[in-house]
C-alpha cells in the first residue's frame, strides 16, 4: 500500500502539467517520474477549464484552449497583464537541439543503468522487474509526446499554408492572469484552439496500453523488492520529479519542430487597459471589447470620455497610471 500511494499519489497532478505543456527537456526527457499513469491514461492532453481567448482582429472568442497550450500557459509564471508572446512557424532543428537529444539519452542511461545492474547482481528479480517498468514508463512517455510534437507540427505547417497572416488575441487564465499572443491565423485555430491529433493512433494507443501494464508491474514489483531498490526506487523517483516540475534548464520557446515562442515582459506594474492599448485597437475592435465584457458599456461616458483622451495625449504610457486617471486627477488628463 505504501508503494502504491508513492507512485500513484505524490506528484502525479504537477506531473500532468509539466509533461502535457510539450516543452522540450533537454536534462530530464529519460528520466523515470512519479504519476506515470497521468500519461498512459492520457489525461496529460485533456482540455483545462477557466480559459478564455479572444481573437480581436477576427472579433472570435473561444473557451476551448487545446490541452497542451493551457498547461503550458499554467507553467509560465506570467504576470497579471503585462507578458507578450509572439508565436511563429520555425523550419529548422536547431544545434542546439539535436544536441540535447543525445545529452538527455546519456543522462537517462547513467540514471538507470547501475541501479538495473546492481538488481541483477544482488538476484533481486522484482527489483530488476520494478526497474524495466520504470524505463518502459519512460518510452511510453516519448512515444505520447513524440506523437503530439508531429501533430502540432503538421498542424503548424499547414496553418502557415493556409494563412500566415498576424492576429491580435488576448488570453485570460484561470489564475486571474492575463496575456497577450500575437500568431498567424492558422497557428492559433489549428494548434493553440484545436487539440492535436497523432498521426500513428495505433502506435500512440498500443504505447499507452504499454503504459498501463508497466504501471501495473511498478507496483506490485516496488512492494516486493529488496529494501535496497525500494530506496533507490524513491531516491530516483523524487530526485527525477523535483528536477522536472522545476523545469529543469527545459527549452519552452520550442514546442515539437515548427512552433517557436518569443515572451516580452514589459517592466513595471500594468492594468489590464495598459497591456490592451498596446495593440492599438480600432473603433470596431474596441465594441468587441464592449460585446465580451472587457471593457465598460458605451453608455459609460465618463470611462470612454477618459480612455479616448488618454489614448489620445499619451498611449499606452498614460494607461499605466490609469487608476489615478479613473480616481479624478483631472491634472493628469
Amino acid at each position: 500500500m505504501d508503494a502504491l500511494g508513492i507512485v500513484t499519489l505524490i506528484g502525479a497532478d504537477e506531473m500532468n502539467l509539466v509533461v502535457g505543456r510539450l516543452a522540450r527537456s533537454p536534462y530530464t526527457k529519460y528520466l523515470p517520474l512519479l504519476g506515470a499513469y497521468t500519461v498512459a491514461g492520457n489525461s496529460i492532453t485533456k482540455p483545462l477549464p477557466g480559459f478564455a481567448a479572444y481573437n480581436i482582429t477576427d472579433r472570435i472568442m473561444a473557451t476551448d484552449v487545446t490541452g497542451w497550450f493551457g498547461r503550458w500557459l499554467m507553467k509560465q509564471d506570467l504576470s497579471s497583464t503585462s507578458t507578450w508572446i509572439n508565436i511563429s512557424v520555425s523550419k529548422k532543428r536547431t544545434e542546439r537541439q539535436k544536441r540535447a537529444e543525445f545529452s538527455s539519452a546519456l543522462i537517462g542511461l547513467l540514471t538507470m543503468g547501475p541501479p538495473l545492474t546492481l538488481a541483477v547482481l544482488i538476484y533481486d528479480w522484482w527489483g530488476l522487474a520494478n526497474y524495466v517498468s520504470m524505463i518502459v514508463s519512460v518510452l511510453v512517455r516519448l512515444i505520447v509526446v513524440e506523437e503530439n510534437w508531429k501533430a502540432l507540427d503538421t498542424a503548424a505547417d499547414g496553418a502557415i499554408v493556409k494563412t500566415a497572416q498576424p492576429v491580435k488575441t488576448f488570453w485570460t487564465l484561470p489564475d486571474g492572469n492575463a496575456v497577450t499572443i500575437i500568431a498567424p491565423r492558422g497557428v492559433i485555430m489549428d494548434c493553440l484552439l484545436t487539440t492535436p491529433r497523432p498521426p500513428n493512433v495505433h502506435l500512440y494507443n498500443a504505447a499507452r496500453g504499454f503504459g498501463w501494464a508497466a504501471f501495473a508491474v511498478h507496483c506490485v514489483s516496488l512492494g516486493m523488492a529488496t529494501l535496497v531498490s525500494q530506496i533507490l526506487t524513491v531516491v530516483l523517483l523524487l530526485g527525477s520529479t523535483i528536477l522536472v516540475a522545476r523545469k529543469f534548464l527545459d527549452d519552452d520557446l520550442h514546442i515539437g519542430r515548427r512552433l517557436q515562442f518569443q515572451r516580452t515582459d514589459f517592466p513595471g506594474k500594468e492594468f489590464r487597459s495598459a497591456a490592451l492599448a498596446r495593440l492599438n485597437l480600432t473603433s470596431d475592435e474596441e465594441r468587441s471589447m464592449v460585446a465580451w465584457n472587457l471593457f465598460p458599456h458605451l453608455s459609460n461616458e465618463l470611462w470612454w470620455e477618459r480612455y479616448h483622451k488618454c489614448k489620445k495625449d499619451y498611449g499606452v504610457e498614460g494607461f499605466k497610471r490609469w487608476d489615478q486617471i479613473m480616481a479624478e486627477r483631472t491634472d493628469l488628463v
